[in-house]
Formats: structure tokens, sequence, C-alpha cells
């Protein structure tokens, strides 16, 4: 007889879904058998594709040989990796952070699943925007807390709704994850709508967990942070990360901020006390990419290209698609008459050219599903197979 391990029971219904990319997975291999894995044209993944910038490169080559007697890296991330952030963070948003506000974190996955472990109970309430980062969710989720999704739709001009939250649910909420500019729908939150999220966590108790990793992904405005918000400081935590600003996926480093000392505590310190910090040498690298300010500036362009090249055929193709103020995604809502899984089987079967049926990604809540008529197509590939995509596309 094997044996049979107990598990937590809270990860049980994590470990039991299924993963939500298995059809297009399968679809994906279809595909590729039909036409051969160099046609495919991917706009599925929301991995950047472009090189990681010679200047963060540099850095960590650098710093692999300049650390190479340097020991355990301290937790909560070095001075010049802080010092970096600090600087990053007064320039970019105009805010004053102190070195023992930040903490180095591997990425803002890491972080975002692991926050729930610090500050909720049993029977708590995460407020989790529908759709978005998955780690919202499974982390909740593990802790043993309850998400109530607030649903994205194009009737609250893709905000969150916050006034539909009920009372005796907002009673039990600890935490509140927003994100800005938000994933996938590309939405920038307005600065009333962040302010509506810090009076909101500040009359209730509620932890506000802002996910800042697209903010300087942008199209026009650049989207502000929620410490720049008036009375944010006391309920507030920022993520960041480095992976999609500086494409560096592959490195998986970012920082959890807060001005308030209780937020920032219980991550710390448990944090010290269950792993070693991030490598020297990624932050190194990582200090070296939030010093640097052309990277981005450039990336932002070559984005902005992306965009306006393939917007205009996904209409034409009878999408109807608002162009998204931040992100690298598209949130097309597809023809009517067809699902977003039939569309994106449609035209990677047909045309080779994959994107996400948005309903996958999207929970449904309430009896909606945000994603029901949406797909998702991320921005990552080369200009010039964004262009062949657009020929394929109109060329019907």
């Amino acid at each position: 007889m094997p044996f049979k391990p107990g598990i937590n029971r809270n990860i049980v219904p994590i470990l039991d879904a299924p993963y939500p990319f298995d059809v297009v997975d399968k679809n994906r291999r279809n595909a590729v058998e039909k036409f051969g894995k160099d046609y495919i044209i991917d706009f599925g993944i929301g991995d950047p594709t472009d090189p990681t910038p010679d200047v963060v490169r540099s850095a960590c080559k650098k710093a692999v040989e300049d650390r190479k007697a340097s020991g355990y890296p301290d937790t909560p991330g070095h001075a010049g990796f802080k010092g970096a952030v600090v600087e990053y963070v007064k320039k970019r948003f105009k805010v004053s952070l102190k070195p023992e506000e930040v903490v180095a974190t591997y990425g803002a996955k890491y972080a975002s699943s692991k926050i729930p472990l610090y500050f909720l109970n049993s029977g708590d309430v995460a407020l989790i925007p529908n759709p978005s980062y998955p780690p919202y969710t499974s982390g909740t989720i593990h802790a043993g807390g309850v998400p109530y999704y607030l649903n994205i739709l194009e009737s609250n001009d893709f905000l969150p709704d916050f006034q539909s939250v009920p009372k005796d649910v907002l009673k039990k909420a600890r935490l509140l994850f927003l994100n800005s500019p938000h994933s996938p729908t590309g939405t920038v939150y307005p600065n009333e709508k962040m302010r509506e999220a810090v009076d909101l966590c500040r009359e209730n108790d509620i932890i506000l967990v802002s996910d800042e990793c697209y903010a300087d992904l942008y199209y026009d405005k650049p989207p502000q942070s929620i410490l720049e918000v008036s009375g944010a400081d006391e309920c507030s935590i920022v993520l960041n990360s480095l992976s999609k600003r500086s494409m560096m996926t592959g490195y998986a480093v970012g920082f959890y901020a807060s001005k308030n000392p209780e937020l920032l505590k219980p991550y710390d310190r448990m944090e010290r006390k269950s792993i070693q910090g991030v490598a020297t040498f990624i932050q190194d690298a990582a200090a070296a990419a939030f010093k640097d300010e052309k990277h981005p500036e450039e990336m932002r362009g070559v984005y902005r290209q992306r965009l306006e090249t393939l917007l205009p055929a996904l209409r034409k193709v009878g999408c109807e698609v608002r162009k998204p103020g931040g992100t690298f995604f598209v949130w097309a809502k597809v023809p009517a008459g067809t699902t977003p899984l039939k569309f994106s089987e449609n035209i990677l079967l047909e045309k080779g050219i994959n994107c996400v049926p948005g309903n996958i990604i999207s929970h449904t809540f309430n009896g909606v599903n945000p994603g029901e008529k949406y797909v998702r197509f991320a921005l990552v590939p080369p200009i010039g197979k964004v262009r062949e995509a657009v020929e394929r596309l109109i060329k019907g």
C-alpha cells in the first residue's frame, strides 16, 4: 500500500483545480503540428521576448566576479539595492522612502502569494480584482482566506466597484489587492479611484496591496503610485518587479515597501527566518535597472509601435478594442456571434496566431465571468512578427 501523506486542506482546492491553460496548450500543440513551430506568432504568453538591457547584463556579469566571496545575501536586501529603489521611487513618484521601508523580493509573484499567509486568518476575506494575477487568489486560499472578486467590467469602465461590496463582506475583509495599470485590461486607475480605495481601506481596517509592476509600461500619462495618495502611508503595501519593466523575468527580483512598520514587519521577519535573500549579484543587476531610465522609455516606444500596428487589424476583423493606458496587454472583445475560445482557436488553427481566451483567466463570480467576451493579446512578438500577424488576420 503506497504511503499517502496528509495535505494542508487549504491547498486542496488549488491542487484539484484544472490548469486554465490546458486547452490553450493543446490547441497550440495542434497548431505546431499543422504549421511547424516557427510559423506560430505567439501573443499568448506574457513573457517579454526582448533582451534584458545591456546595462543590466553588464552589472550582473561584474557582480558575479565582485561578489565571488560575499557569502549569504542579507534577506531584506543589501544597501546598494535598497538605495536604488529609494532613488527610483523618489524620482518616478516623488515619494520619499527610507531604506528600512524596503525589502527585496523574488519578484511580485512570490510576494503577492505570501502576503495573505502573513495577514489573513481562516475565514478572513481578500478583495481581489477579476481578472487579476493568479497568486492573489492562490495565496488567499492557501492562507485559509476567502476571495471576494471585484468584477472588472466594461460597464464600470474596467474599474473595481467598491460600492458593490456588501457590508458583511467588508467586515471580514483584511486585504484589498489593487493593480494599476491593470493586467490584462490595461486600465490605468484615475486619482479618484485610488483615493476611493485608500478611503475604503482606512475606514474598514483593510490592508491595501498595490501591485505596481506595470507602472513604467504606459502609453500616455504616467500612472501614479498608491503612496502618492494622502493617507495611503498607514494602510498600504507596494509591490514592484523588474520582470516586465526591464525584461528580467529570469532574474525574479523586485521589492516590497511600506511606510507603516507594522505592515512591513511580518513579511520582513518571516522571510529572514525562512529563506535566504535574493542573490547579491541579482540585486546588483536590479539596482542598475532601477537607476536606468533609458531602457523603459525605449520599451514604451517599442510596445506603442506594436500596439498601434495590431489594433487596427483587430478592429477590422470585428473586435472591439479600447486602447490600453498601460501594460503590454490588449483586452479585445471578440466579434458578435462567437466566443473567446472559438475566436482564439480559429486564428490559431487557421492563421497560426496564438492568444488567450479571457474567460479562462477570469473567475465566474456572482454569475458573471468578466472575460466571457474577451481575448488577451500580449504584445511580446517583435514588430516584424506583429506585422506578419496583421497580414494574416486581415487576409481573411
